[in-house]
């Protein structure tokens, strides 16, 4: 049975990620937030990707949406982020979006993968299916802690590719939060790359704004 829309509208009503104001459900945010995104003014490459898309700085709303999904558990953010992370996209197609794993003893604790989350409503936005291929197999110190020489040694060998899963010759999108120095996506797009993936691309929510280490930052 389909429920009516007013049902929605009139139980679940939609919130502004940025702020938590209700808004119309065909706004992706509130009129007050919308001229103060932190939208990332020049595109930026990292090596060892083949592409990564961002439409945030890591500042300001942004940075709060963000840390309302990954610490706060609202997970209604990513369902809301997900149609900026389509945007920056411009139409490009892959064979699937794969998100970053958790450890299982962390995804435990939080009760949810907020990668994950983002990467199954941006499939939704873009048509293009979701494969979980990684699993992260090892625990490693939370990167926030880390120098930026030291977040890739911390992650080396901490992915695998969930057995029964062929990436060969795929073009992969990497899905992800929030990027920092890129140690984490580096890592799991070699994994993917070594599975036999043709190419690797990410897309995030937000890029820091500096290279430095940030409270709550990931990768």
């Amino acid at each position: 049975m389909k429920i009516p829309k007013y049902f929605w509208t009139l139980f679940f009503p939609k919130q502004c990620p940025f702020c938590g104001r209700l808004i119309p459900r065909e706004e992706r945010c509130c009129k007050e937030c919308g001229p103060a995104l932190p939208w990332l003014k020049t595109p930026w490459n990292l090596p060892g990707l083949d592409g990564l898309f961002a439409p945030f700085s890591y500042e300001g709303l942004a940075e709060n949406a963000v840390r309302q999904l990954k610490f706060q558990g609202k997970t209604g953010r990513a369902r809301s982020l997900a149609p900026y992370l389509a945007e920056t996209l411009n139409g490009a197609q892959f064979d699937c979006i794969v998100p970053v794993p958790m450890y299982w003893k962390g995804l435990r604790k939080r009760g949810y993968n907020q990668a994950a989350l983002l990467a199954r409503f941006l499939g939704e936005e873009t048509g293009m299916p979701v494969c979980p291929a990684l699993r992260k197999c090892r625990d490693t110190a939370q990167q926030h802690t880390l120098h930026a020489r030291e977040r890739r040694k911390n992650l080396q060998g901490a992915y695998r590719v969930r057995k029964g899963i062929s990436l060969k010759g795929k073009s992969l999108l990497l899905c992800d939060d929030v990027v920092t120095t890129g140690s984490t996506l580096l890592e799991a797009a070699q994994t993917l790359r070594d599975a036999g993936a043709a190419r690797v691309y990410a897309v995030t929510v937000c890029k820091t704004a500096r290279r430095g280490d940030m409270p709550g930052e990931v990768g």
